[in-house]
């Protein structure tokens, strides 16, 4: 299983601004106590929107954002978002090192450079959809 997430808060926030993404962080506990009853109950994992949590720390640490060990996990239902649409812009490596751009073309199902089409063995990063920067998820495969 693979998932798509986000280390940067901004990206995370700008990309469900612009795009409509949905995210969420989990929270892993190690066990919980009850203080009124005493009752102890096994860890677990919590999830929770990541917005409820920016909405938290905002005017207390600002701090936290910059912490690279958070992770902003994309929600099942946002995934089509980061597959090509026509006219998307993507980055890529060509086999001499020279980065460069290529534009999306539905019709051929293909990123087009000039008359070649970009082999998806070049990796194509999405980098501009509708002329706004596109901020492209990293992937944790389980």
């Amino acid at each position: 299983m693979t998932r798509l997430y986000y280390t940067c808060p901004i990206k995370a926030l700008y990309m469900a601004k612009e795009f409509g993404v949905k995210t969420y962080m989990e929270a892993k506990i190690i066990s919980s106590c009850n203080l009124t009853t005493g009752e102890i109950t096994k860890g677990g994992v919590d999830i929770f929107s990541f917005e409820e949590y920016f909405d938290d720390i905002l005017g207390n640490d600002l701090e936290a954002l910059n912490n690279n060990d958070i992770k902003i996990y994309v929600a099942t239902e946002s995934e089509h978002i980061f597959k090509p649409i026509n006219n998307d812009l993507a980055q890529f490596t060509r086999d001499d090192g020279i980065s460069t751009i290529a534009q999306y073309d539905e019709v051929k199902k293909a990123f087009i450079n000039g008359n070649f089409r970009i082999l998806k063995k070049y990796n194509p990063i999405i980098i501009m959809r509708d002329n706004k920067q596109f901020f492209m998820p990293e992937v944790e495969y389980d």
